[in-house]
């Protein structure tokens, strides 16, 4: 169907520029022609025919370019169609006032070349100023007219600066544990490029890969959406606690005290760390594992060694066996409030 509009819209062209340009030509050279010639039906079959001859193989890719565009459009809500057709439309009143000037002037190039240009580019801005600041356009108007902007969906997750810092959150993402749209408020962003501007070298590498983890998110295909939230809150728990307590959302984080303050007022908390623990390989007493004993223990005699989670594992009289991979025994386990110590005993590999 788009194909056929397509082949009409080029038939339609050929027939307007054979109406208009077979006259114009014939008056210009001179030409003597038959009369049959100057009849505007045949100008425009005659203007049909060398079009297509022309340009019919650029028919499929106008179809595909009109494809691609309408599922771009399709991804966009219907709010952001509307502030992107308005921006628009606004460019192209600008642009319309602006040719008025060149039109008193009179010279041909500017009177009729310079307003077509101008109308496409101011067009394209104004399109894309509308459909990329709506949340900006939005906060202007007066509070009572900001209630829906300000909630997100009931499926969003506020993301917290110290998830996007600690980085596991893009391998969660990545691996699709996660559903609905993360919202990250402006609040966050603010807080994050203030950490990226410290002089602190250490702070200023979190922001920075904070900063990273953000992009590559995006790049992921997941919807990330940046909100501006509550202007008027600068803290950013007291932020992200009022926001998802207005849209039900859940917060991640792996904040402690921010995952309190949110089980205390009854919002959903998604804990990274918690994740982390729920997730690790279970070891009993009596496992058997490989494990790389990788330094000396604190006790004499002993090697210590990491699973891949970064569980540290204790071998008794492993400290002749550093940077060997031997097979060990689960002998106990201790936990601790910085987490877990299992400790083993190196057996015979079978």
């Amino acid at each position: 169907m788009l194909r056929r509009l397509v082949l009409l819209l080029f038939i339609i062209i050929g027939a307007s520029l054979g109406i208009f340009l077979i006259p114009e030509v014939v008056k210009v050279f001179s030409l003597n022609v038959h009369l049959l010639v100057l009849n505007s039906y045949v100008d425009g079959i005659i203007g049909i025919i060398v079009f297509l001859l022309l340009f019919f193989w650029l028919i499929d890719k106008v179809v595909a370019l009109i494809e691609a565009g309408e599922g771009l459009l399709l991804k966009r809500n219907f709010m952001e169609i509307i502030f992107a057709t308005l921006g628009m439309m606004m460019g192209l009143m600008i642009a319309s006032m602006i040719s008025l000037i060149f039109d008193t002037i009179g010279f041909p190039l500017l009177k009729n070349t310079i307003p077509i240009a101008l109308a496409v580019i101011l067009g394209y801005l104004g399109f894309q100023v509308g459909l990329k600041k709506r949340e900006e356009i939005q906060s202007l108007l007066p509070e009572r007219f900001q209630g829906s902007r300000r909630k997100v969906t009931d499926a969003a997750k506020l993301l917290d600066t110290s998830a996007i810092i600690d980085g596991r959150i893009l391998k969660i993402v990545q691996c699709g544990f996660i559903d609905g749209t993360i919202v990250v408020p402006q609040g966050v962003l603010d807080e994050l490029q203030l950490i990226a501007d410290s002089t602190d070298g250490l702070k200023r590498d979190k922001g920075q890969r904070g900063l990273d983890i953000l992009q590559e998110l995006k790049e992921t295909g997941h919807p990330v959406k940046f909100h501006p939230g509550h202007k008027e809150i600068k803290e950013v728990d007291q932020l992200l606690v009022k926001m998802a307590a207005e849209s039900n959302a859940g917060v991640i984080t792996t904040d402690y005290n921010l995952n309190k303050v949110c089980q205390v007022q009854g919002i959903k908390v998604l804990n990274v760390n918690d994740l982390s623990e729920a997730i690790k390989p279970v070891v009993q007493q009596g496992d058997r594992f490989k494990l790389l004993i990788t330094k000396a223990g604190k006790e004499e005699g002993q090697g210590v060694g990491y699973l891949e989670d970064g569980t540290m594992v204790v071998v008794e009289h492993g400290k002749n066996l550093i940077n060997q991979e031997k097979l060990v025994e689960v002998q106990s386990i201790l936990q601790t409030s910085s987490g877990r110590i299992i400790f083993t005993k190196k057996v015979a590999d079978k």
